[in-house]
């Protein structure tokens, strides 16, 4: 049996000011005439409309969601953590390594039209 194609997510965000997304929904991709006249612009994860927020309603003790807002910004915090600790050290060794190559290859080159004389 063919295994269905799955369609890209397309999402509605609501968002602070600094980009941390606080809720989404999903909702249908706009057409390509709503797009051009709306001058809708999709990014790379799917969210084509977001709506900002201030977020000063997290701090009202009477708002019942705002557990939710902070369990939100604090997965965002601590995904931002976890990228810097443990992927960005790995990302700067693989720059080293590459660099290192770059130059072994430079070497061979200049060896090769040396010789190539």
């Amino acid at each position: 049996m063919r295994r269905q194609k799955q369609k890209p997510m397309h999402y509605f965000t609501i968002c602070l000011y600094d980009g941390t997304v606080i809720g989404c929904h999903p909702a249908r991709k706009p057409t390509p005439k709503k797009i051009k006249q709306d001058n809708i612009s999709l990014d790379e994860d799917g969210a084509f409309s977001t709506w900002l927020d201030s977020g000063k309603d997290l701090s009202d003790v009477h708002n019942q969601n705002r557990f939710r807002f902070h369990d939100i910004i604090s997965n965002r915090l601590n995904t931002r953590r976890a990228i810097r600790e443990i992927v960005m050290p790995e990302i700067i060794k693989i720059q080293v390594e590459i660099d290192a190559i770059h130059k072994q290859l430079y070497q061979i080159q200049s060896m090769i039209s040396g010789i190539g004389r």
